[in-house]
């Protein structure tokens, strides 16, 4: 018997040292009410949030709040009640957050109860507000269209002059004498 009790706590302790990997190497994580979804949307909501490389984890509450109070991350314990699940974000979380909120609001029987970025506690007001920022791809086509616009510009003007030294130039022929 005492070796199924060792079994046990060894099982144990290698679940908590995966959650604290998975803690360790995301940029964020979101507690999601987990209690009402079947495993066919459960799955589907895995699938919704792959594209942005975050995954989703159904933890056991207990292990998760031994694997944050080990991690040092702070207020995971007010959200591990119930049925939990937890959104391991990648290197763009507002992607991740987006295909979350996304989901949720398609599905009655998901809700977000509160999330980390760069372990600092969100609720889940500033979580659905970030959700509606452009995500990092979003951004770098901004920034990026924003510093080819006064290129597109000048190359437009200096066109624009050429075509015109060019009418001028055929006028210029048209006046010149014949020789």
């Amino acid at each position: 018997m005492a070796s199924s009790v060792s079994v046990g706590k060894a099982k144990r302790a290698e679940m908590i040292q995966g959650l604290r990997e998975r803690i360790r190497g995301a940029s964020g994580m979101v507690f999601l009410d987990a209690q009402r979804l079947d495993s066919t949307e459960t799955t589907e909501l895995r699938k919704a949030i792959r594209p942005t490389a975050a995954s989703l984890k159904v933890v056991k509450n207990r292990l998760m709040k031994l694997a944050c109070e080990a991690e040092q991350v702070p207020g995971c314990g007010d959200w591990l009640k119930m049925n939990t699940a937890v959104a391991f974000l990648a290197d763009d979380p507002v992607a991740g957050l987006k295909a979350l909120t996304t989901f949720a609001s398609e599905h009655e029987k998901l809700s977000l109860k509160g999330g980390l970025l760069d372990r600092r506690p969100l609720d889940v007001a500033e979580l659905k507000a970030l959700a509606a920022l452009p995500g990092r791809r979003e951004l770098l086509t901004m920034a990026a269209g924003t510093m080819k616009a006064p290129f597109s510009r000048a190359a437009r003007d200096f066109t624009s002059m050429l075509t015109k030294l060019a009418l001028l130039m055929k006028e210029a022929a048209k006046k010149a004498p014949k020789a």
